[in-house]
């Protein structure tokens, strides 16, 4: 997954008036100073209706009941907010989604000058473990793309490794996909020239390739830095950003993660973490295609980074016609692969696993570690056995502490497998899989939700569980890659 309806209806209550703060003793006279909005899944037929929980604070944190809040819903309907007492409103929004269909439906809470908003994902089918999913709040998620996301084991950060402010796939693909404007990819295509994303501050600081932006309307495709002198391919600027997350479960504080290399289409993705970073220091391994030396399609990468500021993997630069990487920090991982193209790498139970998310049959494949990261050599990969034929998959996840393996399926599911820990290449190894979150019937216009893949899991210090993931929806004349996010139960 790398490249690859709403009509709002508002129950409108009457805002109560706001009591003097005079006496704090009497809780209905504090005034609203915070406004919190939950979304969870109520359990029944799909689409599943949506239970909304507020809950309103005064400026020095106590409960404020008695008030009137006013809940609305873009793409459902919403009941009236009842007063459950301590500060907390309770309403149900019922999507107004086909059974079968998957969309987003806006949700959003006010009461007096405070207001808050979450989006709900609607899949046709979530696992009894799982609540509501949604898109991931803060500075994360924009009208541009963003793809191949992970979340850190402890929850405190989320890198998104493919970042554009075009649409990726319509740009790239754009000639077989509905709804995309039908032109092949090329520099002069409209999706490859249309500027939907931000590039600069506060979401995206210091984009690479901001400067290729000339106007919403026009990308320059050349590079020169590369020995790109000539727009011969579509080259939308594309960038890897990390966020971290706010006391409020947002992510924000953006900071990129690249090669110095004037926003390259293809650069780095798939980042996954080696463990939860500590003082923001954070041993990653991640796919790229190297500009330098011979083509070999997509390998393996181990890099230390720290989070939190900009982070530099190298640079490019074009000298006397050659290409020189100088400096390139990040270290190769010495696979002997089965297949040429390896991307979306994990870590768990003593290996590496990665996908062939390329031109070939997506499977999962393993290999084995010998000494300590940057400098171990490998076993001989093998495919591992959770592998069917005809079946793809891909975007591998190793949750150890639950020996799961979490992965994608031809982008229309989430599924899980018990991992025994016990040789990968072998059935007997494995359980089968069990689908965490999954399409249904296929799209069929503006608002769908198109695919679903990049599972990643969460477990915070409170003892929470989140299983993060990318959809796409299907919006009027393009595609917005997303990343969302699901708490367990």
């Amino acid at each position: 997954m790398r490249y690859r309806r709403t009509l709002a209806l508002l129950v409108p209550f009457a805002l109560a008036a706001c009591g003097s703060e005079a006496d704090p003793s009497n809780p209905a006279a504090l005034s609203p100073a915070s406004l919190a909005l939950e979304l969870a899944r109520q359990d029944g037929p799909a689409p599943h209706p949506i239970e909304v929980t507020v809950r309103v604070t005064s400026s020095d944190g106590k409960p404020v009941p008695g008030l009137a809040v006013e809940i609305t819903a873009e793409g459902g309907t919403a009941d009236a907010a009842e007063d459950v007492g301590d500060g907390t409103y309770r309403a149900t929004v019922k999507p107004s989604i086909a059974a079968g269909d998957a969309g987003e439906v806006v949700v959003r809470a006010k009461v007096a000058d405070l207001s808050a908003e979450r989006t709900a994902v609607v899949l046709p089918f979530v696992g009894a473990a799982w609540g509501q999913p949604e898109r991931v709040p803060g500075l994360v998620n924009t009208a541009g793309t963003e793809d191949s996301a992970e979340v850190s084991p402890d929850g405190q950060w989320l890198i998104v490794s493919t970042y554009s402010p075009a649409d990726l796939l319509c740009c790239i693909g754009g000639k077989d996909l509905p709804g995309c404007t039908g032109e092949a990819a090329s520099p002069a295509a409209t999706e490859c020239n249309t500027t939907r994303g931000p590039y600069a501050a506060p979401e995206r600081p210091d984009m690479p390739g901001a400067g290729r932006i000339l106007s919403p309307t026009e990308i320059d495709h050349t590079i020169p830095e590369l020995g790109v002198a000539q727009a011969l391919f579509a080259l939308p600027p594309v960038a890897a950003y990390g966020f971290r997350k706010q006391p409020d479960g947002s992510f924000a504080e953006p900071f990129v993660i690249a090669i110095d290399m004037n926003g390259f289409t293809y650069s780095p993705f798939g980042f996954t973490f080696l463990g939860a970073p500590e003082g923001g220091a954070a041993p990653v391994l991640f796919a790229f295609d190297p500009l330098h030396g011979p083509d070999t399609a997509p390998d393996l990468y181990h890099a230390d980074i720290t989070l939190g500021a900009p982070v530099s993997l190298g640079k490019y630069s074009f000298v006397n016609n050659f290409l020189i990487a100088d400096p390139f920090p990040a270290t190769q991982l010495p696979l002997t692969p089965m297949e040429p193209f390896q991307s979306n790498p994990a870590f768990g139970h003593g290996h590496v696993w990665f996908d062939t998310e390329g031109p070939v049959e997506k499977d999962i494949f393993v290999a084995r570690p010998s000494g300590a990261f940057p400098g171990a050599s490998f076993s001989e990969t093998v495919v591992a056995a959770i592998s069917e034929p005809d079946v793809e998959e891909f975007q591998p996840f190793v949750d150890e502490a639950s020996s799961l393996l979490y992965f994608s399926r031809g982008f229309r599911d989430i599924a899980a497998s018990a991992y025994s820990g016990g040789d990968p290449a072998l059935p007997a190894s494995f359980g089968d899989p069990v689908v965490a979150l999954g399409l249904d019937a296929p799209p069929d216009g503006p608002g769908d939700i198109v695919g679903i893949g990049e599972p990643s899991l969460a477990r915070t210090a409170e003892g929470e569980q989140w299983l993060y993931f990318v959809y796409y929806v299907r919006r009027e004349g393009h595609y917005d890659g997303s990343v969302g996010r699901v708490k367990k139960r």
